[in-house]
């Protein structure tokens, strides 16, 4: 078991669940999820063809600036797979068409789950990522994981939303 964290998507953060008063412990694999899809990992100076697609424009300002900040987090500067995901990057988006954002995510949370795969964690690890039907400026998320020796797949939900989507 691993300790428990909660999301909440509202204040885009997450906390340590608290149980009795105490830590509470829940499945390693949720909470790896969690680490990994909202860490922010450092973004890339410039964006790549599918980033560009759904209007994500390179960080911009002046040095030491939020416009020109890449984010991501101090222990990855010696490393050579980053920890996390770029959603924060869609905060650059503009909301165009219903399909392009999405896409876009589930390429993004591939990438920052691939780790999954290469540690041997799982054999396969699946995303879905849909417009919520309660929030319009959220996004589902269905990460569907297929772990070595294990027979069925586990299933995990989530949400990610964000200010200032047109």
């Amino acid at each position: 078991m691993d300790v428990g964290i909660t999301w909440h998507v509202r204040a885009a953060r997450g906390e340590w669940s608290i149980a009795s008063g105490d830590l509470a412990l829940e499945n390693p694999l949720r909470s790896s999820i969690i680490v990994s899809l909202f860490t922010d990992r450092v973004l890339p100076k410039e964006p790549d063809a599918l980033d560009i697609g759904v209007g994500i424009k390179a960080p911009r300002g002046a040095r030491g600036t939020a416009a020109a900040d890449l984010g991501g987090w101090w222990g990855d500067m010696l490393e050579e797979q980053p920890i996390g995901s770029r959603l924060r990057q869609l905060q650059r988006a503009i909301k165009v068409e219903d399909d392009a954002i999405p896409a876009e995510a589930e390429a993004i949370c591939r990438e920052a789950l691939q780790w999954l795969i290469a540690d041997g964690v799982a054999e396969d690890v699946g995303v879905s990522a849909r417009w919520s039907t309660v929030n319009a400026s959220a996004l589902e998320f269905s990460i569907t994981v297929k772990r070595p020796s294990i027979d069925s797949s586990e299933i995990f939900l989530f949400s990610w939303a964000w200010e200032g989507l047109v």
